[in-house]
């Protein structure tokens, strides 16, 4: 069944019919209940590639997950999608409410770089506007394309040295926070188990991390910070390196909750209690942090919101004819549960 069927039918031309099912305020309000109506009745459902074409723009929204760098595929990890999951969430809800689609894709930075991903997709005209999410600190410089194209673009999680609107969270804030918090519990010596060394949340949290320790009267030991890789695996491992040294930690801040549920694991295999002995504090409050004993101290971020915001502005993008560039910095919560207790 066709536009013309249902014309035909009503003995109303296509154009009119096609106005009527927009909603056009040019046909009155009978002639478009009609032929609201008659498409029911006859079945009719509106082709979206022509709707697409005569409306010149497609009502798709791209969000972009760079997921990796070569052989580290990131998004494959529990911990990945623990992250984006809350993200996308926001996105979709955002974009729902304005009955846009969402077309999303995780791909590799060779595939952003080198096959220039991003920029062919812009060119082929099938996104109204892209979402890019991203979590490594590289050479972005293959998004000067963006910027010169005037394309509807927005990133998330980190704020880029381009021209481009951003939204992320502070991750900084949030580890100065933990640190704050055990020093106002009576620690001095404060362990680290980092994220990847070229990870921006890691990154930033390790910043923070420092930046806290100075704040509170303390000075930042190399020994005292490991990098892990925000599994499980590597929090445990990684603990039993900072239990070792001389003078090991009275309190361990991990990067991610995953890391922090590891910690927690090798410390009850040392025998040793946590908080009783060990403090420890981990970052994202994932539903993992509400189940592992003792429930775990860690730092809520607003994910969702931020995939909310970041839609949102990127909708502004798309609605006005010279868009401000804007950046968002949405700030962490601690949370405190179970896991952290003073010492004496």
């Amino acid at each position: 069944m066709t536009i013309e069927d249902v014309a035909q039918h009503l003995g109303l031309s296509k154009a009119t019919v096609s106005l009527a099912l927009n909603g056009s305020p040019l046909v009155a309000e009978n002639t478009r209940r009609r032929v609201v109506e008659a498409a029911r009745q006859l079945n009719y459902r509106a082709n979206y590639f022509a709707t697409r074409l005569s409306k010149g723009k497609s009502d798709t929204i791209g969000l972009y997950v760079l997921g990796g760098h070569g052989d580290k595929r990131k998004w494959t990890l529990p911990s990945s999608w623990m992250f984006y999951n809350p993200i996308i969430r926001g996105v979709i809800a955002q974009l729902s409410a304005k009955d846009y689609r969402l077309h999303l894709e995780v791909i590799t930075y060779e595939q952003a770089a080198q096959k220039d991903v991003i920029t062919k997709t812009i060119q082929e005209g099938s996104l109204d506007g892209m979402l890019f999410v991203v979590q490594d600190d590289l050479d972005y410089g293959f998004l000067a394309a963006v910027e010169e194209a005037s394309f509807p673009f927005v990133v998330l999680n980190a704020r880029l040295p381009l021209d481009i609107s951003s939204v992320r969270i502070d991750n900084q804030c949030g580890a100065r926070k933990v640190v704050h918090h055990l020093a106002s519990l009576g620690h001095r010596r404060i362990g680290h188990v980092s994220g990847p060394v070229d990870d921006l949340n890691a990154i930033e949290r390790r910043v923070g991390f420092n930046l806290g320790l100075h704040e509170v009267g303390l000075h930042p030991q190399g020994e005292y910070i490991q990098f892990g890789d925000w599994q499980i695996a590597s929090g445990y491992e990684l603990t039993k390196v900072l239990m070792a040294l001389e003078e090991p930690p009275t309190a361990i801040f991990c990067a991610n909750d995953h890391m922090a549920i590891g910690a927690i694991q090798c410390l009850r295999a040392m025998g040793l209690q946590v908080p009783g002995d060990v403090s420890v504090v981990g970052f994202d409050d994932t539903d993992m942090a509400e189940v592992i004993s003792p429930r775990l101290t860690t730092v809520r971020q607003p994910l969702e919101e931020m995939g909310h915001l970041g839609a949102q502005e990127l909708l502004r993008h798309i609605e006005e004819d010279h868009p401000s560039v804007r950046h968002a910095s949405l700030e962490p919560e601690l949370i405190i549960k179970e896991s952290t207790a003073a010492w004496t």
